[in-house]
């Protein structure tokens, strides 16, 4: 069969439209597309250049910049300690009570907390490792000025498979800083001006820390007392290393540590507090000046009795039949060149009684064993002595397996239990 040459014409036509068409979408267009990209980098690289040079003219006044902005940066991390040192810490606190008429009655030690990554190349990164993002004023949300943040491990503690705790919020980055806080509550006692000294120590404490919180408390018979809630910071990355503490001049105790604290036979701030040391304290079961009494609420007298030894003292006696804990004080202070001892049970039943004895007051916490499980009655004692007179604590027959006493105290104190 041969082809008319009207139809080998429009074959050749239609095979060169072909051509074309190809050489266009796969030659020309792509050369096009990379030329069109090329000049639009080349704008942009003379748009860099151009700041480049204009930042070139500048460069003595960036410097001069990154220097001064650098310093005031560093002056500011100086203000935090590179890490939370419960030594540094308790020795803080112990500067606290050697400088002023101050007692601190409890005291937590907070464990610290990751808060806060310090960000690189501009942005703030979040503990995460994510860029932060701003917010514009019509709402919309911009990245930060980085897309490029350090890395860091998740703040939360993780395990391993070898069953080894990670500790939370760990930079991957070893120049990376990560921000701790850590809270130290405390409740104390002393005078209106030596809580204005401990504000005044803390304030100008070389590390870095806030007061949240602070209640006062005042007594007719002058006492101050309280709640001083602290929180301390740090600033920590492998560049800056921990300090390091001396303590050649800390004696080192070789005494029995369960005899020490709170109600312990040595729990007392002047070692020579042993006058009733034999039988550890017993003689005072027999001649105490104050008494508290513990039973069980189904007993035929009250569950909780308070009062002051001696004939006609019938007043002085303060009761209480609830089956539960209930908290007491015990205030002994000076006023008018007499010694007085004030119990308060319950924040609302109080008696103020004059001390008659001559060197000490003998306190005597009388409790039993426990009925049964139902059997809830207890007292949280809290022992404050600001007097010149020593106060000795027996705690008598009290439960062997779940106590019903427990005593916190400051001051000149001695607890046999």
């Amino acid at each position: 069969m041969s082809l008319k040459s009207s139809e080998k014409a429009a074959l050749i036509g239609l095979l060169g439209a072909a051509v074309c068409f190809l050489s266009i979408f796969y030659i020309a267009k792509p050369n096009f597309e990379q030329r069109s990209a090329l000049e639009a980098e080349c704008v942009q690289l003379d748009a860099r250049l151009k700041e480049l040079q204009a930042k070139e003219a500048d460069r003595e006044k960036y410097e001069a910049g990154i220097v001064e902005y650098k310093e005031k940066y560093e002056a500011v991390l100086d203000r935090f300690p590179a890490d939370l040192n419960q030594e540094i810490t308790i020795m803080f606190l112990e500067g606290i009570k050697d400088d002023n008429d101050f007692s601190i009655v409890s005291l937590g030690l907070g464990e610290k907390v990751p808060f806060y990554t310090l960000g690189t190349n501009g942005a703030d990164a979040t503990l995460d490792g994510t860029a932060s993002t701003d917010t514009t004023a019509d709402g919309t949300t911009t990245e930060a000025a980085s897309t490029e943040t350090a890395t860091t491990e998740t703040a939360s503690t993780e395990t391993t498979d070898s069953g080894e705790l990670v500790e939370a919020g760990t930079a991957a980055d070893p120049n990376q800083l990560i921000c701790y806080s850590a809270e130290f509550p405390i409740a104390y006692t002393g005078s209106y001006k030596s809580l204005k000294d401990v504000v005044k120590y803390i304030d100008n404490f070389s590390d870095r820390m806030t007061v949240d919180s602070l209640d006062i408390s005042f007594s007719d018979e002058g006492i101050y007392s309280g709640n001083l809630n602290l929180t301390c910071y740090s600033v920590e990355g492998e560049e800056r290393p921990e300090r390091s503490l001396e303590l050649n001049e800390v004696e080192i105790g070789v005494d029995n540590i369960f005899e020490g604290g709170n109600g312990g036979a040595k729990s007392s701030s002047d070692s020579s507090l042993n006058k009733y040391d034999d039988k550890d304290g017993a003689a005072i079961e027999t001649s105490y000046d104050f008494y508290t009494m513990l039973n069980a609420a189904t007993s035929d007298v009250s569950a909780k009795v308070i009062g002051q030894n001696g004939t006609g003292k019938e007043k002085t006696v303060v009761t209480d039949n609830e089956n539960s804990v209930s908290s007491l004080s015990y205030d002994i202070y000076e006023k008018d060149g007499k010694v007085y001892c004030k119990y308060t049970l319950d924040g609302s039943k109080n008696y103020e009684a004059e001390v008659t004895s001559a060197d000490d007051i003998k306190l005597l916490i009388q409790s039993s064993a426990r009925k049964n499980e139902d059997d809830k009655v207890g007292v949280k004692i809290t022992i404050r002595n600001t007097s010149s007179m020593p106060v000795y604590v027996k705690v008598s027959e009290d439960d062997a397996v779940s106590p019903r006493v427990t005593i916190t105290k400051s001051g000149l104190v001695k607890v046999y239990q």
